[in-house]
């Protein structure tokens, strides 16, 4: 399909293969895409005291990182296209050195007490004072589907970990593989030379990860916007990265490594595919990440149709 604006070769195929009409939708989101935050954004924004950055490392492959701060400290908006970002620096954590090297990255602005995600795609540099100036180039908004409800309190001051940094590895330890299976929230990134770095969220009942083994995890690709943007990158560049957070504990739990796509549908009866990663590098470190409330618990009741769990057409 040729003359598309917004999306791209892959997007494109994955669209088709739902069903999507692209060319319809690619005329649809034209405006929305555009990069110029209105007032509303400009204060969803400033007010955010949690978020998640992707960024490419030098050998190419997406990390996917938290940005933590103070509202009002974390963010601020410069002007219609350019945050100003001053983060709590994250123990062993790519990111900063990514953005000081590539220059790519993306923020998906997440606000899970209002079920509110906005993402965006750009450049960052980092400033003298360790700033990072991010110029955006893409910013829209994003449904409010699979979010499960939690309010954050953030710390304060420099984000010391609790325990020692664990040395990267290649592949998961039992603690990791607990966290996975426990885990309602997560975070992918993924990378194409059309968009860039793009950062997402992927979320669902306790036990919407499977650990297949030891290198190999896999999660049901749930109806969302229609768009495909990651699975869309993935026909592209299969390189791929995952971010799972324990909220109460602090544990940080970063994979990177490749996706495939599945056809089939998973053990998960509103999954229409699946997604399959396999690990490259494990990282995990454990820090005060703030106090997380839950505001909303899951009800697993069969057939439930609610904003955290998949709808069955």
């Amino acid at each position: 399909m040729t003359g598309l604006r917004n999306f791209h070769a892959g997007e494109a195929k994955i669209q088709a293969e739902a069903g999507v009409d692209t060319e319809a939708f690619d005329a649809a989101v034209e405006q929305p895409f555009q990069p110029e935050l209105n007032d509303s954004e400009v204060r969803f924004i400033g007010k955010r005291s949690f978020s998640v950055a992707a960024s490419i490392d030098p050998n190419g492959r997406p990390w996917a990182s938290a940005l933590l701060g103070a509202p009002q400290e974390l963010f601020v908006v410069e002007d219609r296209t350019t945050v100003r970002i001053a983060p709590q620096i994250v123990p062993d954590d790519p990111f900063v050195d990514n953005v000081r090297g590539q220059g790519h990255m993306g923020v998906l602005f997440f606000d899970p007490s209002k079920r509110r995600r906005a993402k965006s795609l750009g450049n960052g540099t980092i400033e003298p004072d360790n700033t990072i100036t991010y110029r955006m180039h893409r910013m829209f908004g994003l449904c409010p589907k699979y979010i499960f409800k939690r309010s954050h309190e953030p710390a304060i001051g420099e984000l010391a970990p609790k325990d020692p940094p664990q040395p990267a590895t290649d592949r998961l330890s039992d603690d990791d593989r607990q966290q996975l299976i426990r885990a309602d929230t997560l975070f992918l990134a993924s990378w194409s030379d059309a968009h860039g770095a793009d950062p997402t969220h992927r979320g669902g009942p306790p036990g919407f990860v499977t650990v297949l083994d030891d290198t190999t995890i896999e999660m049901p690709d749930y109806d969302g916007n229609g768009m495909f943007q990651t699975l869309g990158n993935l026909q592209l560049d299969d390189r791929i990265a995952v971010l799972v957070i324990d909220f109460v504990s602090g544990r940080s739990l970063q994979l990177t490594g490749t996706g495939a796509i599945r056809a089939s549908a998973s053990n998960d009866e509103f999954s229409e595919r699946t997604l399959v990663i396999s690990i490259d590098e494990v990282r995990t470190t454990q820090f005060d990440i703030g106090i997380w409330t839950d505001i909303e618990a899951f009800d697993l009741k069969p057939g439930l149709i609610n904003p955290v769990t998949p709808t069955k057409n």
